[in-house]
């Protein structure tokens, strides 16, 4: 269980600030750079090798150095010249081998994608009670994380910095070991889209493993790894009636065409009077620096990060490049402090619904997860750029991320003290619901389904309260949360 509580919350000139603001510190890497060997050039001139032998042995080094710079920088920051260099290729023998970085991407995604699933499977085949077979599985998921956690984070998050390939391929991935799970469950053949109970426990253990990832602690994942299961068994097999999810499938229009703007950000685009004028300095600033940061929110969202410039945050903003400048040293730092103040001002809504409701614990969750959908609805750029464009963009952006997931998770400490008797709540758990249903969050968001976040917030609710609380209790809370009533329609009086 985890102790202390975020700091107070308070809001200033750059955004809402929980306490102080989360430091984006340089992840602890379980290895600087791998030993040369690795890279070593295979020995020039009459060698015995054949070319298929050669071209094998330089995609493998093309691969490794793609995994491990995704890992220190991104997959945006990583360039042709990175890789050969640290590969020991020459750039005509990339070229001859992958026609761009996207498909050594894909190629190197593709690879530990397989791996994972057939040491997983491996594992998983055996006889033997489920939670027995599945408890093999995690122990050999943990295993391969802790041996090569450059090749794991790209697995689990390097496919978001990446292009629309990549991405697709992720999601035939995850769609697969969806499928794979909930057979296991409850023998049916595919997951019931309305039941979101596989991807929150997919979920929250991608989150967990990505924070030991990022911590450099991926060894820890095999001892946590039973509590994880234990976890998962806490969900029953079948969703209790009248907690179906709307299931979100993309939309038809493409995405540079929708509006992602908010009315508040509307507003502030016309704020500040023009020509000359009596406001403070501090006003104008705040001003200028609240209209960048909508700008970089709506541009990320409408095209993606690849696709941000200055000159067209400056446009947008109303801004001159030279006030960019003055608050800003590149695009990328506007880039984590959008993600930051979006992430901070989430939580903020969710807290201040939360502390309205205690000491009633579950009722507090309740209204704290629907605090953070209100949110998300209303500022639909933030939305997509805190939760799904920020996803492994960088280090940075894992580290801001981290940070406030983790704050979200102090939260649930009180849920503990109210398990049944004779249930002991594993240790993970508020981590892992966090984490599980930030990933449904994310889910509705990439598929631009913002607006049905909230029919599903119910059955997240349950997904939050139900390894606490039991299955049965937490139906019930979700069910009958105020926030239900308010959106129920008016009955016409007897005899109207």
């Amino acid at each position: 269980m985890r102790s202390g509580r975020p700091g107070p919350l308070s809001v200033d000139a750059n955004g809402l600030q929980l306490g102080s603001p989360p430091k984006a510190a340089a992840p602890v890497r379980p290895a600087e750079r791998p030993p040369p060997e690795r890279y070593r050039r295979l020995p020039t001139g009459a060698h015995g090798m054949a070319r298929d032998e050669v071209a094998r042995d330089q995609r493998e080094r093309l691969q490794r150095a793609m995994t491990e710079l995704i890992a220190d920088r991104g997959y945006q920051a990583v360039r042709i010249l990175d890789l050969t260099q640290l590969a020991h290729v020459s750039r005509p023998t990339f070229y001859e081998l992958y026609p761009d970085k996207e498909e050594l991407l894909l190629a190197a995604y593709n690879d530990i994608a397989a791996r994972t699933a057939t040491t997983a499977l491996a594992a998983f085949d055996r006889k033997g009670p489920m939670e027995v077979r599945l408890r093999a599985a995690m122990h050999a998921f943990a295993d391969l994380a802790a041996a090569e956690p450059h090749a794991m984070s790209l697995f689990l998050i390097g496919a978001f910095g990446a292009g629309p390939k990549a991405l697709a391929r992720r999601k035939e991935a995850v769609e697969a070991l969806e499928r794979q799970i909930q057979a296991s469950r409850d023998r049916t053949p595919a997951p019931h889209a309305a039941d979101l109970t596989v991807k929150v426990i997919l979920g929250g253990i991608r989150e967990v493993a990505v924070a030991r990832l990022h911590h450099g602690t991926a060894r820890e994942l095999h001892k946590i790894g039973d509590e994880l299961i234990t976890w998962a068994f806490s969900y029953p097999a079948k969703l209790p009636p009248g907690l179906d999810a709307t299931p979100p499938g993309p939309r038809d229009e493409p995405r540079a065409e929708r509006s992602f703007s908010s009315e508040r950000a509307r507003r502030a685009q016309v704020r500040l009077p023009s020509g000359r004028h009596d406001l403070p300095r501090e006003v104008v600033e705040s001003s200028q620096r609240e209209r960048i940061l909508d700008a970089t929110a709506e541009i990320v969202a409408e095209k993606g990060l690849a696709a941000l410039t200055i000159p067209e945050i400056a446009s947008r903003a109303n801004v001159s490049h030279e006030t960019f400048y003055e608050m800003f040293k590149t695009k990328m730092d506007a880039f984590l402090s959008t993600q930051k103040v979006g992430m901070e001002l989430a939580l903020g809504r969710g807290v201040q619904a939360w502390e309205a409701h205690m000491p009633d614990w579950p009722r507090a969750i309740d209204a704290g997860l629907r605090g953070v959908v209100e949110y998300l609805v209303a500022e639909p750029a933030f939305a997509h750029l805190t939760i799904v464009d920020a996803f492994g963009a960088s280090p940075e952006t894992v580290a801001i991320r981290d940070e406030l997931l983790r704050a979200f998770a102090t939260y649930f400490e009180p849920g503990y003290t109210l398990a049944p008797a004779g249930v002991e709540v594993p240790a993970i758990t508020a981590e892992a619901v966090v984490g599980g249903c930030w990933q449904v969050l994310h889910h509705y968001i990439s598929n631009d389904r913002i607006d049905e976040l909230a029919d599903a917030a119910p059955q997240l609710t349950y997904m939050m309260l139900t390894p606490f609380l039991g299955s049965k209790l937490a139906a019930e809370t979700a069910l009958s949360s105020p926030a239900l009533r308010e959106h129920e329609p008016a009955h016409e009086p007897a005899g109207a």
